[in-house]
């Protein structure tokens, strides 16, 4: 396999220049420059940018005083001979400036700010803090008796990163098609606002969706317990679960006493639960207490603290943590590997820092003389249809990671057909239900989608998974490794039959694990990838209330695809991918692990409602006899940056939210309608739209019916049982 596709050089060839300072627009350059794009990061002569090592891994450096008429020559016929420009417009005039400047046809401009360009918020340059505050992550994250809280890492940050690779990568595939670029409108506040998605239906059936600290809302035995030299969570919930629990406990009268005898009653008794399960665990060591629930195949997993994770045993094999040195300072310091991982591919053991200005000579000889015959353009033109159209992806996926991936591959105009077992998704059931028994949050995680049903252990449903994949681009899975190629379809086997699928697996610990078969949840994984350690409150690790692991699993899984696409259309192979929600929660808390991270938001109290602010709080005395709108003004007067702390209801009725297009009904293809969520991937010339919501288990559209020799239906099949 040549280095091209071994999944490390996936987008070999492309010149990328990452103007931007914000994080998100960092986290995406250092993305695609693992991915084997040439990134050149422009540094201001005024000064080095905090954890200026690490932004700069793997790149090359051209400092520039953006004041000086030479050097505003080189920066903007380097930008002029550039595939892709990463900016963020709302931090500086620079790069407000290029966002608006007559650029090449074929480039793309990719703008990573607060609220986007669009609606109420628009250029309002605030803190990732401030984003979670106004996009509820605060309000959902901490203890329920506890105040809102701010995720230690900046996970809207990392989270916008990956999602603007991926419009990056749809752009891209658009440019291979028309020759033409465009510009991109990534804000961290559409990216907030869709990693609500578990919280919304909670808001639908008039329900408080807030913190639920370490546990689940709705289920229990969930919660992270002290052990004697640590922190350990257990996630054991169901009836068969709890009974093996009560057994390693050595508490069989716990089993059918009626505060825990089902689920309802463990969560209405979830406090007693908890005392009896956190009095167990306090006499053993966190070692002894995973090794004996794990035996049981209940869930369950250490906190690793932040330091921990350059130890921890399956990121260590899977090269997720690396080390680099400072050339300013000569510091050694950790960097991270690169989530995206292809099967075959080798293993980084190194991204150099380059000195700052290295690379200046290679600049000028890139950036060439302006001759004037390259065709320039302003605004957006919209262009006739969507990046994907044409392209099929086959997603055999449950819950919330390959069906996060395929319904944003669907808004990009894919053709996503969703495989699912007799009994559907198990999402299909997941509280809160509507008055039919369907489920909001399946509703929200499938949009854009057809379905069939396939019992892949009956030899003709196998045929038929067969023939869609024939006519298929891509497979996205996120089963449990080894499931799929024991039915027959793994990796291996549909790549030998069909080689140019491009084949993605999500899963906890990778494909290339040290814990195989070892059954992962979101909160477990947040606790093994050090993303519970970056949050503390009152000196316990607290899991991000949003589904960070889940959602980061997605999202690397979405740019992933894309970006093994576009190498497959610039004549590369079809790769596996095996992607690991560990290496990518581990790789969100980057901006933790070299001692870096700033204080977080004081929050006050006004009048009507929680405020975050900035910096200095002496304001803060009169808080409480002022609005919330009238405090953030008052600080705005002393130059602090403040904002409302936002419920997910406020969330959901804010003016940006509808200016984004964030929350919209949408029709089912059996006469239904749901509300769903808006794609956070703004590509302006061929945007993302999402148009429909899957329909009920069973139903078969008509083409696909045809398409298959199976009987079309406009209600739901009878199914076998």
């Amino acid at each position: 396999m040549s280095s091209r596709t071994a999944g490390s050089r996936l987008l070999e060839g492309l010149v990328v220049v990452e103007i931007g300072t914000r994080l998100a627009a960092t986290a995406c350059g250092s993305l695609m420059a693992d991915l084997g794009a040439e990134v050149v990061l422009v540094e201001d002569k005024a000064g080095p940018r905090p954890e200026r090592a690490l932004a700069a891994a793997g790149k090359r450096s051209l400092f520039v005083d953006s004041r000086d008429a030479g050097d505003r020559v080189v920066l903007f016929r380097l930008v002029d001979a550039a595939d892709v420009v990463l900016l963020s417009s709302d931090a500086n005039a620079l790069d407000s400036e290029i966002w608006s400047r007559a650029r090449p046809e074929r480039q793309i401009l990719c703008d990573l700010t607060a609220y986007g360009h669009s609606g109420p918020l628009a250029g309002t340059a605030h803190s990732e803090a401030l984003v979670q505050a106004m996009a509820a992550i605060a309000d959902t994250t901490g203890r329920p008796d506890g105040l809102p809280t701010f995720t230690g890492a900046p996970f809207i940050d990392m989270e916008t990163a990956v999602y603007g690779l991926a419009a990056i990568m749809a752009a891209t595939l658009v440019r291979l098609r028309t020759g033409i670029g465009q510009r991109i409108d990534m804000a961290l506040y559409d990216v907030g606002v869709n990693a609500l998605l578990t919280f919304i239906p909670l808001v639908l059936v008039d329900r408080h969706a807030t913190r639920a600290g370490n546990r689940h809302p709705a289920l229990a035995t969930w919660n992270a317990f002290r052990a004697l030299d640590g922190w350990v969570l257990i996630c054991g919930p169901t009836n068969v679960q709890w009974r093996k629990l009560c057994t390693v406990m050595d508490r069989p009268a716990l089993v059918d006493a009626p505060a825990f005898r089902t689920p309802s009653a463990r969560v209405d008794n979830v406090d007693l639960l908890d005392a009896h399960v956190g009095a167990w665990v306090a006499g053993l060591t966190a070692a002894r207490c995973i090794e004996l629930v794990s035996e049981q195949g209940i869930p369950c997993g250490p906190i690793l603290p932040l330091e921990a994770i350059a130890k921890e045993p399956n990121l260590v094999h899977r090269g997720m943590v690396l080390e680099a040195s400072d050339p300013l300072t000569g510091l050694k310091l950790r960097i991270p590997g690169n989530p995206i991982r292809a099967t075959g591919a080798d293993v980084p053991v190194a991204k150099p820092v380059p000195m700052p200005d290295a690379d200046r000579s290679w600049c000028l000889e890139r950036a060439g003389t302006d001759t004037g015959a390259v065709k320039r353009v302003t605004g957006d033109v919209r262009l006739s249809g969507r990046p994907l159209e044409g392209v099929r992806i086959i997603e055999i996926g449950m819950n919330t990671v390959a069906p996060l991936a395929c319904r944003q591959l669907g808004a990009l105009g894919a053709d996503v057909i969703k495989v699912e077992p007799p009994t559907g998704d198990t999402n299909r059931i997941n509280a809160p239900l509507r008055a039919d028994g369907e489920a909001y949050v399946y509703a929200l995680s499938n949009s854009d989608k057809r379905g069939i049903v396939l019992d892949l252990k009956q030899p003709s449903d196998r045929e038929t998974l067969w023939t869609l994949l024939g006519t298929a681009d891509v497979v996205m899975e996120n089963l449990k490794p080894g499931s799929l190629h024991k039915l027959g379809f793994g990796a291996q086997e549909v790549q030998q039959r069909y080689p140019s699928i491009v084949y993605c697996s999500v899963n906890g610990f990778g494909y290339d694990s040290v814990y195989p078969g070892r059954p992962a949840l979101d909160t477990v994984i947040q606790g093994m990838s050090g993303a519970m350690a970056a949050t503390q409150v009152d000196g316990v690790p607290m899991k991000a209330g949003i589904s960070i692991s889940d959602q980061l699993g997605g999202q690397f899984g979405l740019a992933g695809t894309l970006a093994a696409l576009f190498a497959r259309e610039t004549g590369g192979k079809a790769v596996h991918l095996d992607i690991a929600m560990q290496d990518c929660s581990a790789w969100a808390t980057q901006a933790c692990w070299n001692g870096q991270a700033g204080a977080p938001p004081v929050i006050v109290a006004a009048s009507d409602r929680l405020v975050a602010i900035e910096g200095d709080v002496s304001l803060v005395p009169s808080a409480s006899t002022l609005s919330a709108a009238e405090l953030v003004e008052k600080a705005r007067g002393l130059g602090r940056a403040a904002a409302p702390i936002l419920s997910v209801k406020d969330v959901m009725e804010n003016p940006q939210t509808a200016a984004r297009g964030l929350l919209k009904t949408v029709p089912t293809a059996d006469n239904d309608e749901w509300l769903v969520l808006g794609s956070p991937l703004k590509l302006l010339s061929t945007p993302a739209e999402v148009r429909s919501a899957m329909p009920r288990l069973g139903f078969v559209h008509v083409e696909l019916a045809h398409e298959l020799g199976l009987p079309a239906s406009k209600t739901p099949l009878t199914l076998r049982a």
